[in-house]
């Protein structure tokens, strides 16, 4: 199974293919627009998303509600097409000024174009395939946010005065989100080539979202600072993950969120025409990605979780697929519950 995605932040459209899905996973319009609908109005988002609507088209792939194994096509509009002005000024801490030495461009507007957040929105709906499947298949993928801005704790109000205070300073904040998929088969993964490994293909699906600057299994980072003795007192601290395949327990994944770059007073920039420093000022930046990237991440880790899984059952339709899941989870399940 693969996937790609076409398209620009202001234009007419983005655009999403899958290739290897199989047939006979019925999914409603409903469902995706719900799932567009959650990235789209996750707390800490900025003006422009209450312009957008996310209306999408479904090309081709289904029959109903029912996908039919061809691939799959959709379409996004973008509400707001008015282009930015060029501009030769490169925005600190986004893709304008290596993507301008990149491509020999002393325009950042271009760059931006296709670099823009906004391209998630359509991974989001291809995700929503994935998500779709795995649900039928008794898999829960689910994101919760670890910290925000430096606390941890969060809940939904203590959250909403952290963004809050980040706005009325004119300030954005990073944070931490953390995935967990429950009942996946083990075995998924494979260590024949580092490439096969699923603890890689997920590090960098979740590293290709926007903002994302770390990623970690289980314990991570915390586990340079223990013993074996304490490791392998913890089967938890694994994550789900050993050797490069799922091992039966759930699955923990952690990503770091950097603050938004664009700051609403504005950042000094040096621009590639003059080569005199501006003040380069966002209008549109998110106070915080946090909360959008998390659902993102969902989407990214079923598409990798879904790939994962027809490699290692096979079968075109969902019928072939649901089968040798259940008759897999009855063998390997006797002796996992034994351990």
């Amino acid at each position: 199974m693969r996937y790609l995605t076409a398209g620009e932040s202001h234009g007419k459209y983005l655009t999403g293919i899958i290739e290897g899905f199989p047939a006979g996973v019925k999914i409603s319009r409903d469902y995706i627009a719900a799932q567009l609908r959650r990235r789209r109005q996750a707390p800490g988002r900025s003006a422009r998303q209450g312009r957008e609507t996310d209306q999408f088209e479904i090309i081709s792939g289904l029959s109903g509600e029912m996908t039919t194994g061809a691939p799959i096509s959709l379409l996004i509009s973008n509400t707001g097409r008015d282009l930015p002005p060029p501009s030769s000024l490169p925005r600190p801490g986004h893709a304008d000024l290596p993507g301008m030495l990149k491509y020999g461009l002393l325009n950042a507007t271009l760059i931006r174009e296709r670099a823009s957040a906004r391209e998630t929105a359509m991974r989001s709906a291809l995700g929503s395939f994935a998500l779709r499947l795995h649900e039928l298949l008794g898999i829960n993928v689910n994101s919760s946010i670890v910290s925000l801005g430096g606390m941890r704790g969060i809940t939904a109000e203590t959250a909403a005065a952290k963004l809050l205070d980040a706005r009325r300073t004119g300030d954005t904040l990073g944070g931490v989100f953390e995935l967990t998929v429950e009942n996946l088969p083990a075995g998924l993964g494979g260590f024949g080539q580092w490439d096969r490994r699923l603890g890689s293909r997920l590090g960098a699906a979740l590293m290709g979202i926007n903002g994302v600057k770390g990623f970690e299994v289980g314990g991570g980072f915390s586990l340079a600072s223990t013993s074996g003795l304490e490791a392998s007192g913890s089967p938890e601290l694994s994550g789900g993950l050993d050797g490069g395949m799922t091992n039966g327990r759930p699955l923990t994944l952690r990503c770091a969120v950097k603050p938004v770059p664009g700051l609403p007073g504005g950042v000094l920039a040096t621009d590639l025409k003059t080569f005199r420093r501006k003040l380069s000022v966002s209008k549109t930046s998110d106070t915080t990605a946090v909360f959008s990237a998390a659902v993102v991440g969902e989407h990214m880790a079923a598409l990798e979780l879904a790939a994962a899984l027809l490699e290692k059952f096979g079968g075109d339709s969902f019928s072939e697929l649901e089968g040798r899941v259940y008759e897999w989870r009855k063998r390997t399940g006797k002796i996992l519950a034994r351990l």
